[in-house]
């Protein structure tokens, strides 16, 4: 928020004239994020089939996954949406109105497809051959979850160390988080061009790309 507040007040406040915008994605993933997508294939890689059934929570809260793509795309457009009315500017046009501003304001980005956390998560796991049914999960509370992840903090903290399971965790897979991106497809012209199934074929595509070659480079 902090970030997000310097970069609006910084609009047209430059000698330049420069604009700016601020563009807030939702739960990026792609073939080189290292904290969503390989925080999932990593643990479906150390853990048995037995350990991918426990659940965290209900898995009742719908969460917006962004395709890193598609968050690049939406950067473009508001970049070039910029440039257009920095060069009206200058040439005396008139100002935006006010429900086509894009300079001074900040756009919400997502694949515009919200899914129910461990829905994504199964996907991803299916992807490396690890497949979950849903009926056969074994659904932990959030509340035992947050005090067992306290505990777990406390304990591994002493020892300098950070437990596999913390209130963070439980609290980032147990949380309602999807927003409208409206504002962005009006005025930027956004639109998610990778669909969220196809950027997860193509982000656990990439990292079994890699493991197989880590792997081919072993025998060598």
């Amino acid at each position: 928020a902090q970030a997000e507040s310097l970069v609006l007040d910084f609009n047209k406040t430059s000698p330049t004239g420069m604009l700016t915008t601020s563009i807030r994605p939702a739960g990026i993933y792609g073939e080189r994020d290292t904290t969503l997508t390989k925080g999932l294939t990593d643990h479906a890689r150390k853990s048995s089939p037995f350990v991918l059934r426990f659940q965290l929570g209900e898995n009742d809260n719908l969460f917006d996954f962004t395709y890193a793509g598609n968050v690049s795309y939406a950067h473009m457009l508001a970049a070039h949406c910029l440039l257009a009315t920095f060069n009206r500017r200058e040439s005396g046009g008139a100002e935006p109105l006010d429900y086509e501003r894009v300079d001074g304001e900040a756009f919400n980005v997502t694949n515009d497809s919200p899914v129910y956390f461990w829905d994504m998560a199964r996907s991803v796991w299916a992807l490396m051959g690890k497949v979950v049914e849903p009926e056969k999960a074994i659904v932990l509370p959030e509340g035992a979850l947050t005090v067992i992840g306290g505990l777990l903090e406390l304990a591994f903290g002493l020892f300098g160390k950070k437990p596999r399971m913390s209130r963070k965790e439980v609290r980032f897979s147990c949380m309602t988080r999807y927003y409208s991106c409206k504002k962005a497809m009006e005025r930027l012209g956004y639109v998610p061009v990778v669909p969220l199934e196809e950027g997860v074929v193509r982000s656990v595509g990439t990292v079994l790309e890699r493991e197989q070659g880590a792997e081919a480079k072993k025998e060598l």
